[in-house]
């Protein structure tokens, strides 16, 4: 597991190979094997990892390909010849691992799923008969070696200068070398094969762990020769795998009159070179540091879509084209003066308020409230303050949604306020003379809110007439609802002109569900 570079993960499975691996030789017990099932486990994600890792790769080649398909298309054949061997290499191990499993358990086993080995749940992780069996006497073991031996002889093929490339050539060979180490020598002094190293006399569990590490091999492999391939890809005029089109603005929203400048550019541009930015009405920009520059009129309001095509030709002749396109806002300059002394939300009824940014759909406004709630209602937001003192200030901040980013637009700060008391009143009258006819035509007590700019309804919900009757002495009645009880009504009968009639202890409940004692009434009967 030296070869190649190996991150940490890779470097301590490895070792635990290796501390295993010299653990059998001393026949440890069974739990020891079950510790292989940890080991094949991380060599199976540094293998996906290989795999996610050599798929974009691949990916960096097709992208290569379709800027410059002349100078990437040898070495793109050459990356999907590699590709193709060595999955051919890696399902063959895979195989392998699946005809020992299914030989031990068989073909039912729970140990198979989806075409993959799952070791901790084989049984039989230490026969040592079965992996020979499949690999030296059915020879499965040959044909591997011979097909790691072409494989590496094919990635090693690629590489023309060896020396200067030295530390790919080492990893190739290293990762999947065949010859079995010096020191295995069998009892009668004899070297023993690679097979036979790898195959014979081993428990399943680290055979199985083998193969696991062999397909490691065969992907890391792969991501070197991949990494050299495109090494070597001259991409001649561009020297990089991607080109975008680019449009920047120092703003997509100006006022009319205000300068709107737009620069067109390739991502990953050369500097040296100068691109042709043409317009779809026919106009070639001007170029400043490899960039178009756009500067129309701003004369019209509305939104002004514009696009064009931009062209680069690289050293070889090559050219890129790329269109683009992209828009801009023009609107006339606006302002808003508000009177910050009437900046006041009342408590217990809904405050509407207009909130707009210029430019701006509607839809795309939020706004926040520091103490309270603020939504939209009918074409525009409503507020309702949260209780507290009285004059407490609370702020709206309004944000916009612009090219998908939340801007703050700005705040105002607003004095919250509870709804004025109304006016108890008979009659629309709270003083004064009255005559007995106008009297008796009353209903009760009335509740009415003067000068306010919402229109609110408040309900009277107690109230006590009182008057000094003919005798000297003073009669009282009280009502619970804002009608004249026959009690009150018989007090009203025996006034006369001269009397004095009181009504006091009124009360009252608005919107806010607040009851609130209001002002009381006296009339000199007429």
């Amino acid at each position: 597991m030296s070869h190649g570079k190996e991150t940490p993960r890779q470097k301590m499975i490895g070792m635990m190979y290796l501390v295993l691996t010299s653990l059998l030789a001393l026949n440890v017990s069974r739990s020891v094997l079950d510790a292989f099932t940890l080991v094949d486990e991380g060599l199976t994600q540094t293998t996906e990892n290989f795999a996610k890792k050599n798929g974009s790769l691949y990916g960096e080649f097709a992208s290569a390909y379709e800027l410059n398909p002349k100078k990437v298309g040898e070495w793109k054949e050459k990356a999907e010849d590699v590709q193709k061997r060595a999955q051919e290499l890696y399902d063959f191990m895979q195989e392998c691992k699946k005809d020992i499993v299914i030989k031990s358990e068989g073909p039912e086993t729970d140990a198979i799923r989806d075409g993959d080995v799952h070791l901790q749940f084989v049984k039989g992780k230490d026969n040592t008969s079965i992996p020979a069996e499949v690999m030296i006497l059915n020879k499965k073991g040959d044909e591997l070696k011979e097909k790691i031996d072409d494989y590496r002889e094919f990635l090693l093929d690629m590489v023309e200068d060896k020396d200067t490339y030295a530390s790919v050539v080492s990893s190739i060979e290293s990762a999947l070398s065949t010859e079995p180490p010096e020191s295995s020598e069998h009892s009668k002094g004899e070297h023993l094969t690679w097979e036979s190293e790898n195959f014979e006399h081993l428990p399943l569990a680290s055979v199985i762990t083998i193969l696991s590490k062999m397909q490691n091999d065969v992907k890391n492999s792969e991501a070197e020769i991949l990494a050299y391939l495109l090494s070597q890809i001259d991409a001649g005029s561009f020297k990089f795998n991607k080109i975008d089109a680019v449009v920047t603005a120092n703003s997509d929203y100006v006022f009319r009159g205000q300068e709107y400048k737009a620069k067109v550019f390739l991502a990953a541009y050369d500097s040296t070179k100068f691109p042709v930015v043409k317009l779809d009405n026919g106009k070639t920009l001007d170029i400043e540091e490899g960039k178009g520059i756009y500067m129309p009129p701003t004369n019209a309001i509305g939104t002004h879509t514009w696009g064009g095509t931009i062209t680069l030709e690289g050293d070889d002749g090559v050219k890129i084209a790329k269109t683009f396109q992209s828009q801009y806002q023009v609107a006339e300059a606006s302002a808003v003066v508000s009177p910050t002394k009437m900046n006041v939300f009342y408590r217990g009824v809904d405050n509407p308020v207009a909130i707009s940014v210029s430019g701006v759909p509607s839809e795309n406004i939020r706004a926040t409230i520091t103490k309270g709630n603020i939504q939209p209602s009918r074409g525009g937001w409503v507020v309702k303050p949260l209780k507290g003192p009285e004059g407490e200030v609370v702020t709206v901040k309004v944000y916009a949604n612009i090219e998908n980013n939340q801007r703050f637009m700005g705040s105002m700060d607003f004095r919250v306020k509870d709804v004025p008391d109304p006016v108890a009143e008979i009659r629309g009258r709270t003083q004064g003379g009255i005559t007995l006819t106008e009297l008796t035509r009353a209903k009760g007590v009335e509740a009415e809110l003067k000068n306010f700019d919402f229109d609110l309804d408040f309900t009277v919900t107690d109230f006590t007439v009182s008057a000094v009757l003919s005798g000297g002495f003073t009669k009282s009645a009280k009502s619970t609802n804002n009608e004249f009880t026959p009690g009150q009504l018989e007090i009203l009968s025996q006034l006369t002109p001269g009397k004095t009639l009181t009504v006091t202890d009124i009360k009252a409940i608005g919107p806010d569900g607040k009851s609130r004692v209001l002002n009381s009434i006296v009339f000199k009967i007429l």
